[in-house]
Formats: structure tokens, sequence, C-alpha cells
């Protein structure tokens, strides 16, 4: 069929005089009403008729609500969310969809291969026939989904212009009917395109948009990034310059790059939104936006909405608490941030709403506010039914989020107040779906609400902009004054075919589907750049020279385009924000004699710490021990090393304060043994189950099965030790050393027959008396309980409590061991005493450089990086400085 052409330089000509405009995009149909307020206004008019420019589903609904309006017979129009619940459910009752990964992802598939069906007059006797096992599965939910439709009464989008059309001729039609931005028509839309005509519509086709082209060439970049950052410095030069003033950028596969695109548009464009507080109209808009899902103001909603009375993540609980979308979040913000600190140090993975409530009451400041806001949300949860439909549900989780007093009480900026509209927007559709849906259990329910608002795409109103960043089916039909195609390598352009997965392909490749055959892509993609090479009087094709690593070359469409080089085509003497700045300032050098010092009898806190942080780098001693810029807790889910560490102290103290001795260890029975381990490991799990209440019986039925053979096997190794009387346990001294006063805690203290003392210290994990050892120690513990201990020392241990490893490593007074370790003499003591003593005296006198001991292996276990910035510095660590000895 072929129909008459209307010229694109009289579409608003032909709107005005009130012919309808259907477009093949909703972006062509807002730039064809922008153009026309533009075009009306350069008339001299202050007002003037809407025109009917319409995308085409909008011009079939507008049809279908026309014909109910006029009382014709029609069945119920099935919403896109609606039919893909009724896939989807059709798919879960599917007796062999235990097969699918993804059923929720089945669904949306199967409605893109119904609707292809329909749209591309597909017969399902082909299809049965070339069918395999994926076919056939398509085929048995198409015939349910076909009962449904008809027991229901219900029309979803893929028919409803086949029922139209046999009504059109009841229908009144504008007349005439121009169609624009359509690269090509499918047979239903040819089919629908012929009935209006036979209706008496006059329809026409408007041909693409045709410029005259003074440029057009290609250009080779080094990468992706260079290629965006090249495209952006052209498009900057031809509107400043005045040379342009609509500018395109087409990318190919936007959706997949949108954020790097954007971020680097931004920063050559817009450099000044990079700081804080910017709200001037931006210079481009970059189309395939992003889902109404990634909005902050819509992630607090769901973030409240998905609480549970009883178990909450932590890290879920600690972002609600950071939220700046509650009930007075500005007033309580430092409160509330100090809570979370606690709750990390806690140590919980989860948390139940009572006992935030109860911690937010408890917290100094205290947080009243937010506590009063969980009482009510609590009160509503509990009235929560089992399942209801999604319009129950939608109320409910309305009522829920005004229990905490989202969106918050503060004024919303204009994205926030358009987030928050989208939201109510969506949670509104999703309280339509009751009759696709029926009654759903909570946790469904919000799974729904989520898939919704993921493929909800959102993005702020803003005035358009000079520059548009598009793909390639967003420039159908649309024309300007300059243009530049990104990614046109020979790997990407054409397009690798995606043929539809339900439909055979062979059918597909017969009847040229899109997307089915290399050649259709080819046809494509050679017609797609005609296109766009006519849309402007500039064209340059960009490609990358290399991607991931892969060399690519250009693709074979513009092979024959002249080439340019970056000079040619490229402005020169342009600085982005970063080099703008950079050369702006100057350097200011200055000496700093250190942090203050150490006032006079000050106690540190901190006790080792002082000394083991100062060796490891002198900042993180200051920052953390004098400032408290200690870092955040991320407690993990299960027991942590730390709590396994806590629990073998815990059932040793009990342990050996019954014990008291070698030889009551010798002459206690196994019987005895065992009970008393029994005891002493019963009361460390019920004290860890006190300060983890989060933690499964389960889980902690498993720890405790596990220190069993754990702690016989280390009291195996007590009995060969020599004779021997503990003396202290968990024993807290105050310590002074060079005017550093602190407090320590050595685990264990063991005097022998001849009165001298050992020195215990356990350890649940790797541990070795080489890190005792140089000018800067790294685990400096023991020697400086060695050196402060006020009797004579026999040995100095480390009590190896490990799943496969149950030892002592450590230094004896007497005699070394078999690996021909330094004895704990008094050289050695002194040493240990001179290095602790400088130590401590660098910590006092305020010596606080960054000077990490191994660079970036130091920094890792550090996370100041952000207070410090080492990593503006080259760090190396020191040449002088050894491990010593590693077991």
């Amino acid at each position: 069929m072929t129909l008459p052409a209307a010229q694109p330089a009289g579409l608003l000509e032909r709107a005005a005089a009130g012919a309808l405009i259907v477009t093949a995009s909703r972006r062509l149909a807002r730039t064809l009403q922008l153009h026309y307020a533009r075009f009306q206004r350069s008339a001299g008019r202050r007002a003037w008729p809407t025109p009917q420019i319409l995308p085409w589903s909008a011009w079939i609904e507008s049809l279908w609500e026309t014909a109910l309006y006029d009382g014709l017979a029609l069945p119920a129009r099935l919403s896109a969310d609606e039919e893909s619940l009724v896939w989807e459910r059709i798919i879960s009752d599917d007796p062999e969809h235990e097969a699918l990964l993804d059923p929720a992802a089945a669904a949306e598939a199967a409605c893109h291969s119904w609707e292809l069906m329909h749209a591309w007059r597909l017969d399902r006797g082909a299809i049965r026939t070339l069918a395999g096992e994926d076919t056939l599965a398509f085929l048995r939910w198409a015939e349910r989904f076909e009962q449904i439709s008809a027991r229901e009464g219900w029309l979803e989008a893929a028919r409803q212009p086949d029922r139209l059309a046999s009504l059109l001729d009841r229908i009144p039609l504008p007349a005439p009917i121009v169609l624009a931005g359509f690269d090509e028509l499918t047979p239903q839309q040819r089919e629908f395109v012929e009935a209006c005509r036979c209706s008496g519509a006059a329809v026409e086709q408007a041909p693409p948009p045709s410029c005259t082209t003074s440029l057009r060439c290609r250009i080779s970049l080094p990468d992706r990034a260079r290629e965006f950052e090249a495209a952006a410095r052209w498009a900057r030069a031809l509107v400043e310059s005045g040379s342009a003033r609509t500018v395109a950028i087409v990318v190919p596969d936007l959706e997949s790059v949108r954020a790097e695109v954007e971020r680097i548009f931004t920063r050559v464009l817009e450099p000044v939104r990079l700081l804080p507080g910017d709200s001037r109209p931006r210079a481009f808009n970059v189309a395939a936006p992003p889902p109404l899902l990634a909005q902050p103001l819509v992630r607090a909603a769901l973030l409240i909405l998905e609480l549970d009375r009883d178990r909450n993540p932590v890290d879920a609980v600690s972002r609600l608490l950071r939220s700046r979308y509650l009930r007075c979040a500005e007033s309580e913000r430092a409160p509330r941030a100090l809570l979370d600190i606690a709750l990390r140090d806690r140590g919980l993975a989860e948390i139940s709403i009572p006992e935030l409530r109860r911690a937010c009451c408890r917290a100094k400041p205290a947080c009243p506010s937010l506590a009063s806001a969980l009482g009510i949300w609590l009160s509503r949860d509990e009235r929560l039914p089992q399942r209801q439909p999604p319009s129950g549900w939608a109320r409910d989780f309305t009522r829920l989020l005004r229990a905490l007093g989202w969106p918050g009480q503060r004024s919303l900026s204009s994205e926030e107040y358009q987030a928050c509209e989208a939201w109510n927007a969506v949670l509104a559709r999703f309280g339509s779906l009751d009759r696709a849906a029926g009654d759903l259990p909570r946790i469904h329910a919000l799974a729904l609400l989520r898939r919704l608002l993921a493929r909800t795409p959102h993005e702020p109103r803003s005035e358009p902009a000079p520059i548009q960043i598009l793909g390639v089916l967003e420039t159908a039909g649309l024309q300007f004054d300059a243009v530049w195609i990104c990614g046109l390598d020979d790997d990407s352009w054409p397009r690798p075919p995606e043929p539809d997965p339900f439909i055979p392909l062979e059918l597909q490749r017969r009847l040229n589907l899109p997307h089915a055959s290399p050649q259709r892509e080819l046809d494509f993609a050679r017609r797609t750049l005609d296109r766009l090479a006519a849309s402007a009087p500039r064209v340059v094709a960009s490609w990358p020279r290399r991607v991931e690593d892969q060399d690519r070359a250009p693709s074979p469409l513009i092979e024959a385009w002249p080439e340019a080089s970056e000079a040619e085509l490229l402005p020169g003497g342009f600085d982005d924000y970063v080099h703008l700045i950079a050369a702006s300032g100057s350097l200011e050098f200055r000496q700093e004699s250190g942090a203050p010092p150490l006032p006079e009898d000050a106690w540190s806190r901190g006790g080792v710490r002082v000394f083991q942080y100062q060796a490891l780098c002198p900042f993180r001693a200051f920052a953390e021990l004098r400032l408290g810029a200690t870092r955040l807790r991320f407690p993990q889910p299960g027991i942590s090393p730390l709590d396994r560490g806590h629990a073998v102290h815990t059932a040793l103290e009990l342990v050996w304060r019954e014990l008291q001795s070698h030889e009551r260890l010798l002459g206690t029975s196994e019987t005895d043994i065992e009970a008393l381990l029994d005891r002493a490991i019963g009361q460390a799990i019920a004290k860890l189950q006190m300060q983890r209440p989060d933690l499964m019986p389960r889980l902690l039925e498993l720890e405790r099965r596990r220190l069993e053979p754990l702690l016989r096997a280390w009291l195996g190794k007590e009995k060969s030790r020599e004779t021997f009387h503990v003396v202290a346990i968990e024993h807290e001294r105050e310590i002074e050393l060079a005017g550093v006063r602190a407090t320590v805690k050595v685990d264990r203290v063991d005097r022998l027959d001849d009165g001298r003392e050992i020195i215990l210290d356990y350890k649940t994990g790797a541990c070795s008396r080489g890190l005792w050892m140089g000018e800067r120690p790294e685990d400096p513990q023991l020697p400086l309980y060695a050196v402060t201990h006020p009797n004579d020392l026999a040995g100095l241990f480390f009590a190896q409590i490990s799943t496969g490893e149950i030892c002592l490593k450590g230094l004896r007074a007497d005699r070394p061991d078999a690996r021909g370790a330094p004895l704990l003499c008094r050289e050695l003591l002194e040493q240990w005493r001179r290095v602790l003593e400088r130590l401590a005296t660098d910590f006092r006198e305020g010596r606080a450089e960054v000077n990490p001991k191994r660079g970036e292996q130091t920094c890792r276990t550090c996370r100041l990086e952000a207070l410090c910035r080492v990593h503006e510095t080259a760090i190396e660590p020191s040449e002088s400085e050894e491990y010593g000895e590693q077991e």
C-alpha cells in the first residue's frame, strides 16, 4: 500500500488546519508540539487550540475511548501491567514452570511474542509446524491466555487495533490523518490504515526530513570515553559559537552506557553541576531515563514498606536512620547518626522494630520522634491482613508511609516533588490491578510494586535543551542542525541479530521479522544511517578503536565517508572543570609541626592500640585514638570471627577459674572435664546470645559443637606443659610508659614452680611472633605486657586455638625452641622497651604524619583514606622494615 506524501515543512500548517498527526514515538510527538507552539508564537498568537498530535499508541487509545463514549459494545481493555500479570499467572500455573529461573521475565518475553504474532500476522499453524519445546510451551500459554480473556471479557493492546478496524465505519475519524516518523509499518498497522481509508479518512505519510549536507565525515577515537568526550566538545563548540541551535548525539546502545555518557557530558558541558546547589536549566537531555526505582525518595519509600516487625538487616535499618525522607529527619539527624553507629558497634546483623524503638529511647541523645513514628508503624502493621488485593495494599502502604512521616517535613526540591508524584501514579497503577492479580500476600504485593517501579522510566521535567543525547529509534522523524553518531564500529553496527525466543527462527527469517537475521539488521542499519545522514546539515560518525581490549574497525557502512582528524573537527584550547581548577590554583607550602601534644596526666583510650597504631601509621593513632575518627562497622550475618574469639575467651576464663592449676587439670577425670567444658561453653553461648539476639538457635548450636572438640584439644595441649598455677585471668591493670598512661587487659598469667611467670594471649586467628619485632612492630601487645610486667618472666606466648592448629607460639627465657627463636632475655626486653617508649613519646608529642608502614597493604585495614587523603601521595613501603620470623 502506497500512501500520498506530506511534506515535513507543512506538518505544522496541517496541524493548524485540523489534521491529525500520528507519530511513531512519544518524543517526536512532544517535539512537534513544541515546534507548533513556537510556530503559533511566531505568528503573534498568545493562545491557540491544542493540536491533534499523538503517538500511535495514544491514537489507538483515543479511538477506543471514542467508541465507548458512542455506546459501542467493547470488551474491557487490559492494561500492559494487567496483561503481564495474567501471563505470569498462566506461566506459574503451568506444570513445567519449575524449569524457569525467572517466571516474571518469561512473562515479559511471552507478552512480546504475542504482540509480534499479531503485529506481523503470524500464522499459528505455521508456528506449530516448526515449534520446538519452548515454542510449544508458548503456544500452550497463548491458548490459556485467550481462554481467560474470552471468559473475563478482556482485550489486550495487541488485538485492540483489529477490533477497532471492524468499527471504524461507526467512529468519527479526523480528516486528514498524517503519519510521521515511521521507518516501517507492520502488517497490522498497514491494514488498520487501509481500514481508515475505506471508512473515508484521508491518510498520508510524511517522508523523513531531508537536509542538504554540508559536512559528512567519520572520525576514530581511542576508546568509548574519548569518543563521548569528543562528541561533547564538538556539540559545545557548535552551540557556543551559534553555528547550531539543536545538536543530536546518537548512541545506539544508550541504555547500557547512559551513566557514563551523562557523567562525561556533565563534565564537559556543565562543569558547575559538579558542585552542590546548582539548579540552572540543563544544557543537554539524555533519553533512556533511569527507572523510577533509582530515585532516592522512592527507594526510601520501599525501604519503609519492606520493614519487617521481627527481622531487619542492620544495613537496611542504617539506611532508614540516615534517610532524609522520614519524620523529623533534619532535627534528629545527629542523634540518628549516633544511633546508627551504636547499632553497628553492637555487631548485630538483624534487629526487630520493637528493639529498634527501644534503642531510640535508650540512645544518648535519644530519638523521640523516630521512636514515636515506629510505634505508630507497629500499630498499623499489626492490623494488616495476611492477603488482600492490590487496591487494599495500596491503601495500607500509604498508611505505613505516613506513619514514618514519608516523604519528610522539609520542602521537596522540584526533582523530589516530581518523583513523589510519579510514585503516587505508580501506586495508583498498582491499586488498579485487582482483577488480574487477585488477593496477594504482602511479600508478593511488594515484589509486584517493585517490578512496576523498575519498569517505569522517570526523568524530571525540564526546559528543552539544545543538545539531545538519543538512541537510534528516538531520532525517527526529527531534524537537527548537527548530528554526531557514536559507536559505529564493525562489531556494533549493524547490530547482531536478537530473534524472538518463542517464535521459530526459521519462520522469523522467512518473514523477515525485526532482529531475526543478519541481513535484516544490515538493511535496518543502512536505512537508519541514511535517515540520520539526511536529518542535519552536519553529520559526524565516530567509532572507538579499542573496546574492552579488543581492536575495532569502522563499520562497513561508513567506509565511504571522508575521514577527519581530531585537529580538524574538535576545537582546541578546551579544558574541563578538573583542569581549570588545577590551572587556577597555586600551591602553598606549609611546614606543620604536628598535632597538639597530649596533656599531662591524660589517660589514653585504646590501650595497646596506642602503640600498635603509632607503629602502623602515626596518623591513624592520632585520628582514631585522639579525634575518635573510627571507621564504621559493617555487621555481617552469622557468627563473626570476633564473636568466636569472645566465646573462646569466655569459656576458657570459666574453665580456669575452676581448675586454677596444672595439677588439678591432670587430677580431674575425663568425665568431669567434659562436664566442666559443657558448663563453660553453655555460659559462653548464653553470653553470645545475649550480645547477639539476632543469631538463630541453629547457628548457636553449631558454634557449641565447634567449641567442644576445639577446647578439649586445647586442654590436652595444656596437660603436656610443665607444672603451673594460674594467677591472673582477664586481668586489667594500668600501665605508664614514657608518659603515656593506659589500661590493658592480660588474658592469662601462669606461675611456674620456680616463681617465674608466663603470659598467655589467646588467639583464634592467624598470629606470628615475627609481628613483635622491628622498630615498628605490627602487634606489640605481648611485648608491651612483657616490659610492664612486675615479675620475672619465664615465657611469652600466643595460645593458638583454632581449627587445625593448637599450639603455643612465642619465646622462652631459658631455652630457644626448635625453630631457633631468640631467648626472652633482658637485652630483648630492653630493646622492646626502647621501641615502645619511642612510640609512646611520638604519640604523646603529637607526631601524626601520614606514614603507613607497608603502603597500601597497611591502608587496606585502616579505611581512613577520606580523612588522610593518602591516595593523593605516592606510598611506598619502608625498605628498612622487615616482617621478621613467620611461623
